[in-house]
């Protein structure tokens, strides 16, 4: 049997929300550069694969999940259906989950509310003026970083 390596960041957000993800593209663009791991999203996948098993193969090979969360992520289907699923199977083979407040959304009424956010969901990232922000994303940025350099712990939690 091989093992896998998991070295990247894996990342789910509402495709209508791109913006957010570029965002944290390029501020972790320091640490892509240097190698330190690589992030996966869905952006990745070519015409012509089939995109459960290229998300299955991507969620496999992550050490981290960062879920950008907000009301259309928490409305899309998608992401309930096919992205969760995956990610709470894969808590078992260590993969940590983390997730961040993106703008007001009902994550408290979501398996979501039992986990600590990387940031105060009072405290949206949209609510930010864009220095605050830019101050806000490099600390979750650390928190990331951290998770990724931090060794693997398997365990049995379900996310919903």
């Amino acid at each position: 049997m091989v093992l896998q390596v998991r070295e990247h960041l894996f990342i789910s957000y509402c495709r209508e929300e791109r913006k957010w993800l570029e965002m944290f593209q390029t501020m972790l663009a320091p640490l892509l550069r240097k190698n330190q791991f690589k992030i996966w999203d869905d952006s990745q996948i070519t015409p012509g694969t089939k995109w459960y098993e290229e998300i299955k193969k991507a969620v496999a090979s992550s050490k981290v999940a960062l879920l950008l969360v907000s009301p259309r992520f928490l409305a899309s289907d998608f992401i309930i259906k096919h992205e969760l699923p995956l990610l709470n199977a894969a808590r078992a083979d260590g993969l940590t989950i983390l997730w961040v407040a993106i703008s007001r959304c009902m994550y408290q009424f979501t398996d979501l509310a039992d986990y600590q956010a990387l940031n105060d969901p009072s405290k949206t990232l949209d609510s930010f003026s864009p220095a605050k922000l830019n101050e806000e994303m490099v600390r979750i940025c650390r928190q990331i970083k951290r998770a990724i350099d931090a060794p693997i712990q398997t365990g049995n939690v379900k996310l919903e």
